[in-house]
């Protein structure tokens, strides 16, 4: 009974015809953006440096950052969508029947992870977001769409 396990599965038959998630896929996948968002949210409309930048970004990033509006705006609509996408997750949670809005989800998590691998590539942020943080939206973009997969295969074959 190792992680897999853990895992699955996702769905199961609930009063015989009715899908509901049986695992924190969802939960877990959306975590780090309701915290992270509204966090940086603020600290953008403040126009602050957060205390921990050092640790996730280059000095240079963050003053870019801070002397230039538009900037400042582009960053303030990707942490505003991210925390949509977030609170997007959750209600799967409840509603796993949404798989355009999983499959959608799971492809904004594999271009978020390719970008952020191309930021630590450029030198535009540090090892942990351009790296771990990567592999984590890496890792949950694969496993949501093994989770419609193996729900839709689970499925009767007429209604596929």
């Amino acid at each position: 009974v190792g992680f897999a396990a853990w895992l699955a599965p996702l769905h199961a038959p609930r009063n015989g015809t009715k899908m509901e998630l049986q695992s924190p896929l969802y939960t877990l996948a959306a975590l780090p953006w309701l915290v992270l968002s509204p966090l940086n949210v603020i600290k953008l409309l403040l126009n602050t440096v957060s205390p921990t930048a050092h640790l996730w970004v280059p000095k240079e990033t963050e003053q870019c950052q801070a002397g230039c509006g538009i900037a400042r705006m582009w960053a303030t609509l990707f942490w505003s969508q991210q925390f949509c996408w977030a609170c997007a997750l959750l209600y799967t949670r409840h509603a796993p029947h949404q798989e355009g809005l999983i499959l959608f989800g799971a492809v904004t998590k594999l271009m978020v992870a390719c970008l952020l691998l191309n930021g630590y590539m450029s030198g535009v942020v540090h090892w942990p977001i351009g790296q771990a943080a990567a592999a984590w939206e890496g890792a949950f973009a694969l496993l949501m769409l093994l989770d419609v997969r193996s729900a839709q295969m689970r499925r009767p074959r007429k209604e596929r």
